[in-house]
């Protein structure tokens, strides 16, 4: 019984499409990463010159793997815009819309043809095996998925205008004639007792045979422009194309044009294009002024204009050797064009952009002679201009509104690329147009053009115009840069647990090789955010500090915008030091006694109005204004005007030129600032009558920068006043109900559950000047609810701020922790939110131990992450704004040493994960291995970058080299010594040519086989394929680590590796793993072997076993001497390994006899030992080795337990040991605060396994005892009746891969389900709660164990 979570969403684009999706006048682009959609706004900041932005609008689990993304055009979306046509495995089709009356993803229909009556080969690959492939007609008249072998489905869509009726009594009603034509929907769905005719048609299924016959192997197909009926383009072949046949099967390839009746489901074949390159695999479509299609090789590009006519040129030396078609030579240019990404750059020239593997950019322009295109010509682009700006190879490409294009990549970071044309090309063309007297009735032609131009018609005049325009694009100078980008940790090559420099004994970082080539990074993960200390000062008895800016406007100097003043609260008095600079550039704070500034007594909050003219000290029960010499202007007390009853101050809120003030009767008073003073505001009716328990005072773009009072009563409702007149503007029913969605429609819930809310604070959230409101609530049990407004229907201009507000909550995944500090304070209140301006982010601080920030990207939701202080802080509960030279926009805070120390939030470091995200370019090398030297500290990275391939002096074979200039590469590898402090490189060791490492591990040897002594030592393995008929060697290396000079200013460069023992072996040794006693666990060929080091340095075997497979995975837990072995083909071998006498034993093995396993590893739990698997289906198997069960023939079968697909392709998994305990001694009722007996709390470890995976997702697995089992399972079942799940997806489906060979098993629990249960509101969580047997104190402590909060030491 496990529960899988999964910590850090994929962050890989796969797909990606520009369309007006929010409204019709949006800019909008949808994002799938794998398993998760994102829809974001393309915006331009208010800021001069400031770049576009991609800001994040929502973001959505989908239960599926997305294969293909599209947008479609149909009649009577919700809000007259694009909808989004998503494709899944095993042939599923979801049509989703935007919803504007609940903010969020709104699913119209669910095709699905992976069905029993979908005709596939007997013997043949599953659908799952087979790519589909989406493609949309231009004019939105259907779509068609191509899957399976050769399986078509056609989705109609509804056409404004057309005669429904009849089109349903002649086609649809009656019974398709064909047995393999298949109706899947219905075309009406019945609202609120109306019959409503849906988007869609009914679809059909048919094979492309009945197309053509000679349809057997489609290699691509696309729907073109500028024909009247729906028209497909279809590349195919008679036999499957083969590069090593390609002697028998050259040039094989034909190009058919198919026009589909879609009335009479019939098809006509226009015309065939034959004996085409066999290294064809895309079709493109082309738009006007070109037309017809570009198809894509390996070698070549090839258009084909709407009468068949071909152009076609070779762009590197091997088009020619694989093709007799004709060509245009531009071999010279060397390109690959596998995986290649094509787009259109200009609509106005039909010049396109390609994005090749590497990242490089190059141009394609069209000539044209006459009506006809006579040659094609591809053009680099240079780093000047530039072609280097992509860094990883693009997965998808797409074009937004305003002309920027969008390149996604699973390699590395997406980039929003914009592009610019000197001004003189431009002018030219206009001259150019002008020669032709064609300006003047431009827009009329192309309108001519749009409802005319097909196959039939004769080529408007426009066309003339296009050529000349594109001669001159072809001179023109195109030079592109990046806009905004997208980052990502995609994909994840290898993990390992390290320890950076000056960080607490008890962290560890995690850090991981991510990217490919020249996208590849070192990356450093941790769970909280680790600033950087700039500045520490010791001021006696300091309790809190605030840094102010006060501006004097008598005075003449020139104002800085630094703080100039720090105030210190020692528990007595309140200090005043002026913030000067030293000679050393070091900041001095010189302490004077103003003789009008009360210092005496308790101060709350110090603070500016009036554009910092104005000091505030707020006291317990005053407030004191000065100016910015702190001469004393004002004294407000905080008295009843009646009964000179003195209040206490227990809010504060300040937005310039208001002060808003809660006091302890639950009283609130705004103060405004009239000239030099502040005055209060006087009111009536509810601000006066109500009781309050919070509020704010906010100024932003939800109010339109007009100050407006936001205020909870009693309660738990908020109201909302104008300022200065105080009169109530908005009031939603149902804040305590936390419902998914406010308005002030909604139905008042007198009865029922609702949470006591404590706090209220509305805030911007972003970052560089990319900043949303959000209203924050915090509840009496320090949970964190963020609301996002928006506004249903849309607003007219004239219409107020608050006018059809609504407002939708946001996930966040937050689970508080018991606060003792906050427990502990005086006052007996814990401070509030704030809203604070640190680095180049608006963020809230959250009062905790340690503090909390509440931080949002553009590109992200909003996190919170903790803020790790040293140890002499663990008292610091909230933090304070610094703003001074040498600590610009930082924060500070006074520790429990009488010190106020000064950080920044660090650099190139991005939160968009719920992470904390640091990562390096590593000098262009690719990381593939990781490994921490714990004894030395350094970090041992194995990198590999690409060099030119040579046959090796021993291949006879090939005694001269061959004459190619584009030749093919190979991985040249390296191992690095890495400051754990700088992660800059230390020591290298060259690897030999043609030698590619397979593993690398720091594990503890046996140096001396006298004294037995053990060391830490760096263990590289390593295989050398060196040609095709030569035989592959392998090698084992150990290297120690040694002291060497280090280099000047560079402390940690003292260390070098040092050869000690190298071994020579007979195939290639594929895994590593640390076995007891300080043995070499190796897999060498079939065998798997465990070796010693003799005092020679040379390496002995001791014991081995004959695995006959390849093995590419060993693990062993602990010192048990217990070790698994997975490989490719038979699954999971586990055993155990004895000394005396030395002895490698087979325990059990995997039920499954065919298995390819990726990753595994251990997981023990409660006495009890289980065995993870994920295979290359990305499924993972949970096995129990369980010797007593009759069913395992003593152990030597293992249970096959459940099976779970994660849906992201795995490539490490680690287990890792848990900070908390179990979950029976989290369910145990405390004494006293703490438990029965220490005995217990350390009597059961808890362990986890983090899993890692190309999609940049990071997974945890987590064991269940029953009781915990059964109430996660009962809340995921609930979950999944009751959410509302994305694109109309079926969680349980997704996730359940095939029932048990025998009863008993119990599923994988989705932790990404259960976390969900914040989306509901109050009653209904409380409801599932109830049903599920557990409480909300319980759901907390199992929702941090399945969420990773054992893992505190990251």
């Amino acid at each position: 019984m496990q529960c899988y979570t999964e910590l850090v969403p994929p962050t890989a684009v796969t797909h990606a499409v520009a369309l007006p999706f929010l409204d019709p006048a949006a800019n909008n682009l949808v994002v799938a990463k794998t398993s998760l959609l994102q829809v974001f706004n393309v915006t331009r900041p208010a800021s001069d010159n400031a770049s576009e932005k991609l800001v994040l609008v929502g973001e959505y689990s989908l239960a599926g793997t997305v294969t293909a993304i599209a947008r479609v055009k149909t009649i009577d979306t919700k809000t007259g815009a694009d909808a989004l046509l998503l494709a899944f495995k095993d042939a599923k089709l979801s049509l989703v819309e935007w919803d504007q009356e609940n903010h969020r993803l709104s699913t119209i229909s669910i095709h699905y043809y992976e069905g029993e009556n979908v005709i596939t080969q007997p013997f043949g690959p599953t659908l799952s095996e087979w790519d589909s492939i989406l493609t949309i007609d231009p004019n939105s008249r259907c779509a068609a998925l191509k899957f399976g072998a050769r399986q078509l489905a056609v989705l109609p869509f509804r056409q404004s205008g057309e005669d429904l009726g009849a089109e349903e009594e002649d086609g649809f009603d009656a019974e398709p004639t064909s047995a393999t034509v298949k109706r899947r929907e219905s075309t009406q769905q019945i609202e609120n007792g109306e019959t409503v005719e849906t988007p869609y048609m009914a679809s059909f299924v048919v094979p492309l045979t009945t197309l053509d016959p000679s349809l057997s192997h489609t290699i691509h197909l696309a729907f073109l422009h500028e024909y009247r009926e729906a028209t497909l383009g279809i590349l195919s072949s008679q036999v499957e194309p083969s590069s090593t046949l390609l002697e028998e099967r050259k040039d094989i390839l034909t190009y058919s044009i198919f026009t589909l009746d879609l009335e009479q489901r019939a098809s006509t074949n226009m015309f065939t294009v034959g004996k085409l390159p066999s290294t064809l695999w895309k079709v493109v479509p082309l738009p006007l002024p070109i037309g017809g299609a570009l198809l894509v090789g390996t070698n070549e590009l090839l258009h084909i204009d709407q009468s068949g006519k071909a152009n076609a040129t070779a762009v590197n030396e091997f088009a020619k050797l694989e093709s007799e078609f004709g060509m245009l030579d531009q071999s010279h240019l060397n390109l690959k064009l596998e995986d290649c990404a094509v787009e259109v750059l200009d609509s106005k020239t039909g010049e396109l952009l390609l994005v090749l593997r590497d990242g490089s950019l190059a141009t394609v322009y069209f000539q044209k002679m006459g009506r006809s295109i006579s040659a094609l010509n591809v053009r680099k682009v240079v780093t000047e201009n530039g072609g280097d700006v992509v860094k990883a190879a693009p997965s998808c490409i797409t074009k937004t509104a305003n002309g920027s294009l969008f390149i996604g990549s699973e390699d590395g970071v997406s980039s929003l690329v914009g592009w610019t044309r000197p001004t003189a090309s431009l002018s030219r063309k206009r001259s150019h147009a002008r020669m032709l007297g064609q300006e003047d009735d431009e827009d009329d032609e192309d309108a001519v053009e749009e409802e005319d131009d097909d196959l039939y018609d004769a080529e408007p005049e426009t066309k003339k115009r296009a050529m000349s325009t594109g001669t001159v694009a072809a001179d023109a100078v195109t030079s592109f840069h990046v806009r905004d980008s997208l980052p990502t940790i995609a994909t994840i090559n290898d993990i390992c647990l390290g320890k950076a420099q000056d960080s607490p004994k008890d962290k560890l970082q995690l850090l991981l090789g991510s990217g490919r080539e020249r996208s590849n990074m070192l990356t450093g993960l941790n769970r909280d955010i680790v600033p950087e200390s700039v500045h520490t000062t010791i001021l006696q008895g300091a309790k809190r500090a605030w840094a102010v800016h006060a501006v004097d406007p008598k005075s003449t100097k020139e104002d800085s915008p630094f703080d100039n003043l720090l105030f210190v609260y020692d528990g007595e008095d309140t200090k005043v030091y002026d913030i000067a600079q030293s000679d050393d550039g070091k900041p001095s704070y010189v302490e004077r006694s103003p003789p009008e500034f009360e210092q005496d007594g308790e101060t709350l909050d110090m603070r500016t109005l009036a554009n910092d003219t104005i000091v505030v000290q707020c006291r317990r029960t005053e407030i004191r204004t000065y100016d910015a010499n702190l001469a004393l202007s004002q004294i407000i007390p905080m008295m009843d005007d009646e009964t000179d009853a003195e209040f206490n101050i227990v809010h504060l809120s300040f937005s310039d030129p208001y002060l808003l003030v809660i006091r302890d009767d639950r009283s609130v008073q705004v103060l405004s600032v009239q000239g030099k003073e502040i005055e209060p505001l006087e009111g009536d009716g509810p601000v006066l009558e109500k009781k309050w328990l919070s509020g704010c005072v906010y100024s932003g773009s939800l109010t339109g920068d007009n100050p407006t009072l936001f205020l909870l009563d009693a309660n738990g409702s908020m109201h909302v006043f104008s300022l200065p007149d105080l009169s109530s503007i908005y009031s939603p029913p149902s804040l305590a109900q936390l419902l998914p969605v406010l308005s002030l429609d909604g139905a008042q819930r007198r009865a029922g559950t609702k949470e006591a809310i404590a706090e209220l604070l509305v805030a911007d959230l972003g970052q560089d000047g990319s900043t949303q409101p959000y209203l924050i609530l915090r509840t009496a049990v320090d949970d964190v609810i963020l609301y996002e407004p928006f506004r249903y229907p849309p607003p007219k201009e004239s219409d107020s701020w608050q006018s059809n507000l609504r407002f939708r909550k946001v996930p966040l995944s937050y689970i508080p922790k018991y606060n003792d500090t906050l427990a502990e304070e005086e006052s007996g209140r814990s401070p509030p939110l704030a809203a604070i301006r640190v680095g180049s982010y608006q963020a809230v601080t959250i009062p905790a131990a340690p503090p909390l920030l509440l931080l949002k990207e553009p590109s992200s939701l909003p996190r919170i992450l903790e803020v790790r202080l040293p140890k002499s802080s663990n008292k610091v509960t909230s933090l304070s704004p610094v703003h001074r030279h040498g600590c610009e926009r930082g924060f500070a805070f006074v520790t429990t040493d009488e010190e106020v120390q000064e950080c920044q939030l660090p650099r190139d470091t991005w939160y968009g994960t719920g992470w904390s995200v640091q990562q390096m370019n590593f000098e262009g090398r690719e990381v593939r291995y990781l490994a921490y030297h714990e004894t030395r500290g350094v970090y041992v990275v194995a990198t590999c970058e690409d060099v030119d391939f040579y046959f090796a002096s021993e291949d006879h074979r090939h005694p001269e080299q061959d004459d190619i200039s584009l030749r093919p590469k190979v991985p040249q590898y390296s191992v690095h010594l890495v400051s754990s402090k700088s992660h800059k490189i230390i020591s290298t060791v060259d690897m030999p040519y043609l030698e590619t490492i397979t593993a690398l591990m720091v594990m503890p040897l046996e140096v001396s086989e006298n004294t037995h002594e053990q060391e830490l030592r760096v263990v590289v393995a390593t295989a050398a394929q060196r040609g095709e008929d030569m035989p592959a060697k392998g090698t084992v290396m150990v290297f120690d680590i040694t002291d060497v000079v280090p280099e000047p200013d560079e402390p940690e460069s003292g260390f070098k590796m040092n050869l000690v023992a190298r071994e020579e072996a007979r195939g290639a040794i594929t895994a590593l793993a640390a076995f007891p006693g300080g043995f070499i666990g190796t897999a060498q060929g079939q065998k798997i072997l465990v070796r010693g080091i003799k005092e020679d340095g040379s390496c002995l075997p001791v014991a081995f076993l004959d695995a006959q497979c390849h093995t590419d995975t060993i693990k062993t837990l602990g010192g048990t001497g217990m070790w698994l072995t997975g490989d490719a083909w038979k699954g999971l071998w586990f055993g155990g390994f004895t000394e005396e006498p030395y002895k490698i034993s087979v325990l059990g093995k995997s039920p499954k006899t065919h298995m390819e396993v990726v990753s595994a590893d251990f997981l023990p739990f409660d006495g009890s030992l289980f065995l993870l698997i994920m295979d290359a289906n990305t499924d993972l198997h949970v096995l129990q080795y369980d010797p007593e069960n009759p069913k395992t023939v003593n152990g030597l079968r293992l249970l096959h337990r459940s099976t779970f697909h994660v849906g992201h392709f795995p490539t490490s998994m680690t287990l890792l040991p848990s900070t908390l305990a179990p979950f029976e001694q989290q369910q145990q009722p405390l004494t006293n605060g703490t438990s029965e007996t220490e005995e217990e709390s350390t009597s059961t470890q808890l362990f986890h396994v983090l899993t890692t995976s190309l999609s940049g997702s990071i997974g945890l697995v987590t064991p269940l005892d029953e009781a915990a089992y059964r109430r996660l399972s009962a809340l995921q079942t609930h979950l999944t009746s009751i959410l509302e799940h994305a694109a109309g997806l079926n969680p349980r489906a997704y996730r359940s891969i095939e029932s048990e060979s025998f009863a008993g098993a119990k599923g994988v629990v989705d932790g990404g389900i259960v976390r969900r249960i914040g989306e509901l509101g109050a009653l209904r969580r409380a409801d599932v709660l109830a049903r599920a047997g557990t409480d909300a104190w319980g759901l907390r402590s199992d929702l941090e164990i399945i969420g990773g909060g054992g893992l505190g030491y990251l």
